[in-house]
Formats: structure tokens, C-alpha cells, sequence
């Protein structure tokens, strides 16, 4: 009578490695927000600002953050969207076991997709390189 669902079928794969955004590869509890700010390592760059810490989970996860400075609930949420959006396109690109927190502080619209594409991914790329060991020449 009924045939079963395909989204009925279980998902045996680990998060991060496909194209969605899952719940578990976001920052969803204040206490995560801000243990990665306290103990990850800083960048920024224009209007971002990006926090990365280890975690021992084996993929990324990600937390946004946008002020009321940054304008109305409309331009705040257009900027989540599309920093969810180049995060979700890009985060094979990324070095995998961390949490990134992203901070919005510009008052500005949000720029074009490729654009800020580009610069979270370069400010994310930048904070997880300050996680490597330094070596001594």
C-alpha cells in the first residue's frame, strides 16, 4: 500500500561529508559561542571578524553572530544566510575539527555572494592557520 520514503531511510554517513548544512555542523548553545571565543585563535578581515577553535569531532561547525549594529532584522539575516550559504559551498575547502564563530560588525548591505564567499573563506582559512605549530628555523 504505502512504499517507504527515500528520506525514510536512514543516513549512514558522517556530517561534513556531503553538501548539506546539518544541525550538528552548527553552533547552537551560547556555552559553545563562547568557549570558541575564549580559547580559538582571532582573525579579521573587513567586516568580519572569525574565531576558530579545535574541536575532536572531525568536521566544522559553524556559529554566527549579528548585531543589532549591523541593521534591521532584514540585513541581519540576509547576512546569516549568506555566510551559512559560503560556508555550507565551502567547507571541504576548509582544514576539518573546528569551531568557527563569525562575527557580522559592519554596518553596511551585505556585499555579493562571491564576494563574501571569498572573504569568509579566507578569514576562516586564516584563523584555523594560527592552530598550526609553529617551527623554528
Amino acid at each position: 500500500m504505502h512504499e517507504a520514503h527515500v528520506k525514510d531511510a536512514p543516513k549512514h554517513e558522517a556530517p561534513g561529508s556531503d553538501e548539506r548544512l546539518r544541525k550538528v555542523e552548527r553552533l547552537t548553545r551560547r556555552a559553545q559561542f563562547l568557549q570558541t571565543q575564549r580559547v580559538g585563535k582571532r582573525h579579521s578581515y573587513g567586516p568580519l571578524v572569525v574565531y576558530a577553535a579545535k574541536n575532536r569531532l572531525g568536521f566544522n561547525r559553524l556559529g554566527l553572530t549579528t548585531s543589532r549594529k549591523v541593521g534591521n532584522a532584514v540585513a541581519r539575516n540576509r547576512w546569516r544566510r549568506l555566510c551559512r550559504e559560503a560556508f555550507r559551498r565551502n567547507k571541504h575547502a576548509l582544514d576539518q575539527g573546528f569551531d568557527l564563530v563569525v562575527i557580522v560588525r559592519a554596518k553596511q548591505p551585505a556585499p555579493c555572494f562571491e564576494d563574501l564567499q571569498r572573504l569568509l573563506i579566507k578569514c576562516a582559512a586564516s584563523a584555523i592557520a594560527r592552530h598550526a605549530p609553529r617551527t623554528k628555523p
